[in-house]
């Protein structure tokens, strides 16, 4: 529950007459070019995926240091199966989610480093039954929980993750003798996590733990202002715990935490069949495991750079822009699932040579 308690928080306290705009969906909005303009506050009311491999996208403007949750609902009683994703401006894919919201609903938590337009796309699954939703943005800062406690860490339920919290207050059960925060998290074998903290108010600390109150990986208590930057590498699958906390008994503060990893990825699907609908070009690929979604990308060159063209929950993709003059060639990943019960790791969502624009920050960059 603690996964989406913060959507719920958001449906519970909405008010249609106190948002900034109750607004409803306007066709055609299935390609970047069409998104539907939205601020932060809107709520999209009852919009519609019809037919089955319909997209529906928003565009968003944030500016750094936003914290934007964009949560997915019920319209009058509906149960779809949504699948959520958020693009920055150069068409990079930033973060997708299928159920963090309620029931079968998509959300995504996610802080803008820079000032920039962001892109949400939606979409379903194959085989939902309704195809209604509607949907929530809110930029005010995530409202804090009881998770000073190991036993009731905060769960993360997909990467990448961002979160804001504070140590005022809480209890001291491990580490320093500072107030301790965590959270959890499953990933699976051989995996690079990343994390980075960042605080003005006070000197902090990350450390990676393995169970509650023992097995103590690496810590770090450097970069990002007063706050951490750690790279664990070359984890085990399993179970870990992430306690944030001050380096002495008298620092405490509000903090943000971010947490990336580098997972093991699917197969690229192979081979890749070439073939035509109508004036379009259609990509086909076997189904060799059960990926949330893939990844499609084209070049003017065999060897890149690439360039992102777009998603598909299905093995084939229509390349919508048609043919043109110069040679194309395509490429094809997958993403496979990754949640906090623990299965496999998500694909490269760049391949080497793609453009990406503002990223977040890394323990190799500040």
């Amino acid at each position: 529950m603690l996964i989406f308690s913060l959507c719920l928080l958001l449906l519970a306290s909405f008010n249609p007459f106190a948002a900034a705009a109750v607004i409803g969906e306007s066709e055609p909005n299935n390609d970047f070019a069409h998104a539907d303009p939205v601020q932060c506050g809107d709520t999209v009311l009852c919009a519609t995926l019809d037919p089955e491999t319909e997209f529906d996208h928003y565009r968003i403007h944030l500016d750094a240091g936003d914290s934007l949750v964009a949560c997915a609902f019920s319209c009058e009683g509906s149960i779809t199966n949504t699948v959520m994703v958020l693009f920055n401006d150069r068409d990079s894919i930033l973060a997708v989610d299928d159920n963090s919201g309620p029931q079968w609903f998509s959300q995504i938590r996610y802080r803008s480093f820079c000032s920039a337009n962001y892109i949400i796309r939606m979409l379903k699954h194959p085989d939902t039954p309704d195809s209604a939703y509607s949907l929530v943005f809110d930029c005010s800062a995530f409202p804090p929980e009881d998770y000073d406690l190991c036993e009731t860490a905060r769960i993360i339920p997909s990467l990448p993750y961002y979160d804001e919290g504070s140590t005022l207050g809480q209890t001291d059960q491990c580490g320093t003798d500072a107030p301790d925060v965590f959270y959890r998290l499953v990933i699976p074998g051989g995996s690079t996590l990343f994390v980075t903290v960042c605080t003005d108010e006070f000197d902090a600390r990350v450390q990676v733990i393995g169970r509650c109150y023992g097995d103590y990986w690496d810590d770090a208590d450097e970069g990002c202002g007063l706050g951490a930057e750690l790279a664990c590498f070359s984890l085990s699958e399993g179970e870990y715990y992430l306690l944030v906390e001050g380096v002495s008994g008298g620092q405490v503060g509000d903090f943000s935490i971010t947490v990336n990893a580098a997972l093991p990825g699917c197969p690229e699907p192979q081979p890749l069949v070439l073939g035509r609908v109508g004036d379009y070009p259609l990509l086909d690929w076997p189904q060799f495991a059960a990926p949330s979604y893939y990844v499609i990308w084209y070049a003017l060159a065999a060897d890149g750079p690439w360039e992102h063209l777009g998603t598909s929950l299905f093995t084939y993709f229509v390349d919508s822009t048609g043919y043109a003059d110069a040679r194309r060639f395509y490429r094809v990943t997958a993403v496979c699932p990754w949640s906090s019960n623990g299965t496999r790791g998500n694909s490269e969502e760049s391949p080497p040579g793609a453009r990406v624009g503002c990223k977040q920050p890394t323990p190799q960059e500040k």
